[in-house]
């Protein structure tokens, strides 16, 4: 799908204005475009331009008319608010009923299946294999064993095709107890530690007040008896008591502990969906009140319970970790069904008892293990589809990430992932971009044959993998490599501003540490580079000195010049004069999937190379042209991370996206607005360096001209060549 094409055909309303959340009487001027897959608002002076994908719209408001125009307020998943006043009531209004009729009315209409991805992000799909991952586990093993009896979904439709039990049962055992398991979903392992104490899931037992299970029963104690190190075992259920009482009058509800021997059961009540779903709307609530005072504020934030019920799920987390290592006793978790409040316990314990999950290849796989493979409803809870009922949405993976990002706080070095990869994780559950969250389970993928159709989301990471990667982990610390166990207390937690407010740059901190630090080290690699080239180039001067090839005034001549020189540089970066976008970068969903930062460059970017001896033998002493194009190819001073809120192309900045530098000149750049397949004169190394557009343009002119010069030009001619060619860009030094 080509976008721009798209929006030359995209429906469009004019004179349409944005205000300021913060203050009424600021507003922006521009035009509404509307195309099949995002909402798009450009503003012709280049102030703002703001990109909405359809699938991310959670709702979009009509509200009274005022003198000024018709307010349309639109909310998205991701935490982003706009409200347009649009002229005319009747322009808004088929706007209103246009954008609510966008969403996809089912799985078919999704947008991974209409996704087209630039050129470096190739439709392949890295296999996961459950069995590769139990087998990191060390499973099977005399304990534990492999089950293929699902492999048609005939036993669970919700479970993986083979799933992991004790060696001791047989088909007929595991059959019954599926039976008498909510929605078929028997108790399998989920995790082994290297003490052999073991979380297994399932869901809630089909008892009542007066049933029970033989079977299940016995597949309790199979499981107790795969762990010798204790004679009991622990069962969580992570409801409230009260609720998984209520439950008995459905035919559901808890073990009898009467039945089940040798078993400790503990409640670990963590609200239902429909909670859950509540306190997001009031802490969502909260974060858009305007100017409110300290009272109000913190008032708003309590009665929302959000940070209540993450340190619930945390707590019921940190009690399943503890019992198997300090225990070392054996977990069965499970909750109603056992897909939401189950899969945050057994995915945050894991976590926390094993280092390899705190990577960002164990983390996928955790991911695909707890939340995909055991059937985490993410087409109901997202919200993907207008099927959808509304009470079936709910923040659960939502929380899991932010439970994660607290754990993340306490320990900084022990994480492998930043800020910006649980960010993206959450955005692109929602955006349908990539088919890797589509449906409700394995089975429903495997029907809609995501991997043939549609892109995957852990292929753009790992095309991507240095924008994610926490600068500040240490993989030697004590906590990258041990469990951990910490203690959440009511202060430990926190709200989490750049997910909650990452649109409203007025309340982010100005200098945020870990995107710092990693400007700080790219800056330092290209220095480094630098200095190796120019190392390498005085031992050639002084290599030519001593032969006679040239003098002492000649040198003197070039750095004269070049700590002089301010004429006849190379064109500066400029401001991208455009009504249209450059390319289809979901700009503020902070969805951005049209270049490759890390990765291979696009066939429309071509790859410029100026070669130079970067670890041969000197044969030939270079020109004094090139190396004054060496010389001004890298920026010593690089502009603060913080700076600007805007890229020239007009996209605005948040805390989601990152900021790409330019190593020639040393501004900051949006995703779309730079070029990583250019290899600088200046480095060393020779290797590729992200570049702005005009930069890079520059540079080809350039080093067209230094190709067309004599091989061996005298000196007066190189000095000529030089004064054309070098650079000095002291407006861009910080």
């Amino acid at each position: 799908m080509n976008i721009i094409s798209d929006l030359s055909s995209a429906r469009s309303v004019e004179n349409v204005r944005v205000i300021d959340r913060f203050n009424n009487r600021q507003h922006i001027i521009g035009t509404i475009f509307l195309t099949s897959t995002h909402l798009l608002f450009n503003d012709p002076e280049g102030k703002r331009e703001t990109w909405i994908l359809h699938s991310l719209i959670l709702s979009a408001d009509k509200l009274p008319t005022t003198q000024q125009g018709c307010p349309l307020r639109i909310r998205t998943k991701h935490f982003f608010s706009i409200e347009f006043i649009i002229p005319k009531e009747r322009d808004c209004t088929d706007l209103h009923a246009t954008l609510n009729q966008l969403k996809a009315e089912s799985y078919e209409k999704l947008y991974c299946f209409l996704y087209q991805a630039p050129n470096y992000l190739e439709k392949i799909w890295d296999p996961f294999l459950l069995t590769t991952e139990y087998m990191r586990m060390g499973v099977p093993n005399r304990e534990w064993k492999i089950e293929d009896s699902n492999s048609n979904f005939e036993m669970c439709d919700t479970y993986p095709p083979l799933f992991y039990v004790p060696t001791s049962t047989t088909k007929a055992l595991l059959v019954a107890s599926s039976k008498f398991r909510s929605r078929g979903r028997l108790p399998v392992l989920t995790y082994l530690h290297l003490n052999g104490a073991s979380i297994t899931r399932c869901s809630q037992p089909l008892s009542g007040f007066k049933q029970r299970c033989l079977e299940d029963e016995q597949l309790l104690q199979c499981i107790l008896k795969t762990n010798p190190q204790s004679s009991t075992m622990y069962i969580i259920d992570t409801r409230p008591r009260i609720n998984a009482v209520a439950n008995r009058a459905a035919g559901k509800g808890y073990e009898n502990e009467d039945h089940y021997s040798n078993i400790q059961f503990k409640f670990c009540p963590i609200e239902n969906i429909h909670v859950m779903r509540g306190s997001l709307q009031k802490l969502l609530e909260t974060c858009e009140l305007k100017n409110p005072s300290m009272n109000q504020y913190l008032n708003a934030l309590d009665n929302s319970s959000w940070l209540q019920h993450i340190k619930a799920v945390l707590d019921a987390a940190i009690f399943i970790a503890r019992a198997i290592e300090v225990e070392k006793k054996n977990v069965l978790v499970h909750c109603s069904d056992g897909w939401d409040r189950t899969a945050q316990c057994c995915s945050l314990s894991s976590l926390l008892l094993c280092p390899y999950y705190r990577s960002i290849h164990g983390f996928r796989m955790l991911i695909e293990k707890e939340w995909l493979s055991f059937g985490h409803k993410f087409s109901d809870r997202c919200g993907h589809t207008r099927m959808v009922d509304s009470k079936e949405q709910s923040p659960v993976f939502q929380q899991f990430i932010e439970a994660v990002w607290q754990i993340s706080q306490i320990y900084p070095t022990a994480f492998e992932f930043n800020e910006r990869f649980l960010i993206s994780l959450h955005d692109h559950s929602h955006s349908c971009q990539y088919g890797n969250f589509i449906g409700n389970c394995e089975k429903d993928r495997l029907d809609l044959r995501v991997k043939d159709r549609t892109y995957s989301y852990w292929n753009y990471i790992l095309q991507n993998v240095n924008d994610f990667k926490n600068p500040l982990f240490r993989p030697q610390s004590a906590y990258a490599c041990e469990v951990l166990l910490p203690t959440i207390n009511t202060q430990t937690l926190k709200l989490w501003l750049n997910m909650y407010h990452r649109f409203d740059s007025t309340l982010l901190p100005k200098e945020n540490i870990p995107n710092t630090l990693t400007h700080l080290v790219d800056h330092t690699a290209a220095l480094n580079d630098h200095a190796r080239l120019l190392e390498k180039r005085i031992r050639e001067f002084h290599s030519a000195l001593e032969d006679g090839t040239i003098s002492d005034e000649d040198i003197r001549k070039l750095v004269n010049h070049h700590n002089g020189s301010s004429d006849n540089e190379l064109p500066q970066t400029t401001t991208t004069d455009a009504k249209l976008p450059l390319s289809s970068s979901d700009v503020e969903s902070g969805i951005s999937s049209d270049q490759s930062p890390n990765g291979r460059p696009s066939s429309s970017s071509a790859t410029f190379v100026l070669q130079h001896q970067s670890s041969a033998d000197i044969i030939e002493i270079p020109t004094i042209e090139r190396i004054a194009f060496e010389l001004n190819s890298i920026a010593l001073d690089w502009r603060s991370y913080q700076a600007p809120f805007h890229c020239t192309c007009a996209l605005p900045f948040d805390s989601a996206q990152r900021k790409y530098t330019c190593w020639r000149c040393g501004e900051n750049f949006c995703i779309r607005c730079i070029e990583h397949g250019v290899r600088l004169p200046g480095l060393y190394s020779n290797s590729l360096a992200p570049v702005c557009k005009t930069c890079a343009h520059s540079i080809k002119s350039t080093l067209s001209t230094i190709e067309c010069s004599p091989s061996i030009p005298s000196n007066e001619q190189t000095f000529s060549a030089m004064k054309s060619s070098l650079v000095i860009n002291d407006e861009n030094k910080i």
